[in-house]
């Protein structure tokens, strides 16, 4: 499926993008070549994005409480059909996201709610907190699996510092695979409307936002990052 076929489904029956909630997102980094964004704030910041790694798919939300609120069930919907290898997977969510998994359960989607990750899941939901099973998530979606995942960095940066966000917060562990990164900026909150296409991400960025090349970042930096700091290397064969 083409990038704008995809746009099209993610977004249909999708009337606005309100993020006036009691939650701050924050901002996404795109360096994947097959990452591109779904919606973007007033100051074109990267609030959803999707991008693709091996045979699967990823969903990135700029911070769990959308996956939560029943305002985007549509787009919640939309996103996990589009996840799934096939039309019967089995939905697989995280004990965390008991909300998302009655909002998927209510449209007639078959979930596992409060699981972890297992071999039987198509896709899998979780927020972007916990680094345990990076490797078999990221095995997981290598495969063929979908990941929506969910969260912001901007608290997590201001405890442990905003220069250890890109490498160390955990859900970018799993989601830097897929060049897609959470970062810590947080984003003002406001109501967005939807695109009639694929929204562009502008060429300039904020002061002190790195934003290198793909192939930069990939070589220099995430592939050395994962294979030592965590421990392991992305494997050939999972």
């Amino acid at each position: 499926m083409k990038p704008s076929a995809t746009y099209e489904l993610l977004v249909d029956s999708v009337g606005e993008w309100d993020f006036t909630d009691g939650f701050v997102p924050c901002e996404l980094l795109l360096v994947g070549e097959d990452a591109y964004p779904v919606l973007l704030s007033a100051e074109k910041q990267v609030l959803i994005a999707v991008s693709r790694y091996g045979k699967g798919k990823m969903v990135v939300i700029s911070h769990e409480g959308i996956m939560k609120s029943s305002k985007f069930s549509q787009f919640l919907r939309n996103a996990v059909e589009w996840l799934k290898p096939s039309p019967a997977a089995l939905v697989g969510s995280h004990h965390r996201l008991d909300s998302l998994s009655q909002l998927l359960l209510g449209a007639g989607i078959k979930v596992e709610a409060g699981v972890a990750l297992s071999t039987h899941h198509g896709v899998y939901c979780m927020d972007a907190y916990d680094s345990t099973q990076a490797k078999d998530i990221v095995c997981f979606v290598k495969e063929g699996g979908g990941l929506l995942i969910g969260g912001q960095a901007w608290h997590w940066g201001s405890l442990h510092g905003k220069e250890k966000v890109l490498f160390e917060f955990p859900g970018n562990q799993v989601t830097s695979v897929a060049g897609v990164y959470f970062t810590g900026n947080p984003v003002a909150k406001g109501i967005f409307k939807v695109a009639k296409k694929i929204p562009k991400i502008p060429l300039t960025v904020p002061v002190g936002m790195f934003r290198p090349t793909f192939t930069q970042f990939k070589t220099t930096l995430e592939m050395e990052h994962l294979t030592s700091t965590l421990g392991w290397a992305l494997p050939d064969s999972c």
